[in-house]
């Protein structure tokens, strides 16, 4: 089945990706670009870097702007999805029912199918499998227990227990996908070189903050499991 894998950068599309092309044919990727950078259903944070990404996995890379608008950025996607020409969709979902649906409802409408290789998969899992297989790094936090000192931190199994203990404490789903967290993945088995960055800054307001790429440069691939002490990029 030829794909269009909707990416984001984060953690959960890209581990979408890895797994959807062990059995089917990845054609794309598709970028969603929104003017909301609280988008109801779309990843903002360094959205921009999918660009490296694309150039990292050696796949044609689209990208759709939408309003931010609640539902109608749902419709917008799917106009212009639709000159795609694919048999399937692919999306990061775990459990939000919320974007499962809408997903669902574009995929309906293109009479194409939606994969969703994470869905109802055990957050911890989800997690334990980006340390081991990705350079994941945390870009944005927005919950009660993450601050500042999580951004630039890679997901490894030393931050998975620090969000554990969030996650006891305030409640959090451990793998972000209420909006606590973000993610930018630097390094994966597929890519074909990695990403690092040479210079960023921090962007605050009242409910979060975000560590912004400005900077980076591709390097020559690292072997991730030698890597398992790096704590920051």
């Amino acid at each position: 089945m030829r794909v269009a894998c909707l990416v984001s950068g984060g953690k959960d599309s890209m581990l979408a990706l890895h797994k959807a092309s062990e059995s089917h044919e990845v054609v794309c990727l598709v970028s969603i670009f929104s003017k909301n950078p609280d988008s109801y259903m779309f990843h903002t944070a360094n959205i921009s870097m999918t660009d490296a990404i694309a150039q990292c996995l050696e796949i044609p890379i689209f990208k759709i702007w939408v309003s931010g608008e609640e539902e109608r950025e749902v419709n917008e996607l799917g106009d212009q999805l639709s000159a795609f020409g694919i048999d399937g969709i692919v999306i990061g979902g775990i459990r939000s029912e919320y974007q499962r649906k809408r997903f669902q409802k574009v995929a309906d409408r293109l009479g194409i199918k939606m994969i969703a290789p994470l869905w109802n998969m055990d957050e911890i899992k989800i997690m334990e499998e980006v340390s081991r297989k990705f350079n994941a790094i945390i870009v944005k936090v927005s919950a009660m227990g993450l601050d500042e000192s999580f951004l630039g931190k890679r997901i490894d199994g030393e931050l998975v227990e620090r969000l554990l203990k969030v996650k006891e404490r305030y409640g959090i789903n451990i793998a972000g996908e209420g909006g606590e967290f973000e993610t930018l993945v630097l390094d994966a088995p597929l890519y074909r070189r990695s990403i690092e960055p040479v210079e960023w800054r921090i962007k605050r307001d009242s409910l979060t903050s975000q560590l912004e790429i400005c900077g980076f440069r591709f390097t020559e691939k690292q072997n991730l499991s030698s890597e398992k002490s790096a704590s920051k990029f």
